[in-house]
């Protein structure tokens, strides 16, 4: 899980979370390390690893929108001394009955390889076991590379949000 959570911290980097500009980085990983490892995300998450030569290569974590909630709530059970309760996230960034692909990241040593592509290939299978449609996605406005591989994988405009100071794209496939 820590391997699988450097990779999902590309993403929070660009999102610029008050929680990671805030705190010492290896507490709020930690942090998430826990969390990611805990019961509730077990049950409620899906997170899909790439391996190859022995390594993370990719990584895409999900879930049911109605979910989001309550894995949002599961960070508070992993506060500790050291890092006190505070936000993690403050939008909402899921809609009900979509598969909401939270984050996908490649390891910079496996990047334009296809691991992006076969990540999201594996989606559709994931969302189907929950019951569900539609997958759904932010991009940001300011990572057109991004866009473009999911437009190409079938994802059309939904509508456009605020999360954490940046404007996204919610993009929405039906499956």
């Amino acid at each position: 899980m820590p391997q699988v959570v450097n990779l999902i911290k590309i993403i929070l980097d660009d999102m610029e979370l008050p929680i990671l500009l805030n705190n010492p980085e290896s507490e709020v990983m930690d942090l998430f390390v826990k969390t990611f490892q805990s019961d509730t995300y077990a049950k409620l998450a899906d997170t899909i690893v790439a391996v190859q030569d022995g390594e993370v290569a990719g990584v895409a974590f999900g879930y049911d929108g109605s979910n989001e909630e309550p894995l949002l709530a599961e960070f508070g059970n992993h506060f500790d001394a050291k890092l006190p309760k505070q936000p993690v996230f403050t939008e909402p960034e899921a809609v009900e009955k979509e598969w909401y692909l939270n984050s996908i990241a490649v390891n910079p040593k496996f990047q334009r390889q296809g691991i992006g592509s076969k990540l999201l290939n594996e989606i559709p299978h994931y969302a189907s076991q929950r019951g569900l449609t539609k997958i759904g996605l932010l991009v940001d406005l300011a990572n057109p590379d991004a866009e473009r591989l999911y437009r190409r994988s079938g994802f059309k405009d939904f509508k456009t949000q605020m999360v954490s100071g940046h404007e996204y794209k919610h993009l929405q496939k039906e499956i």
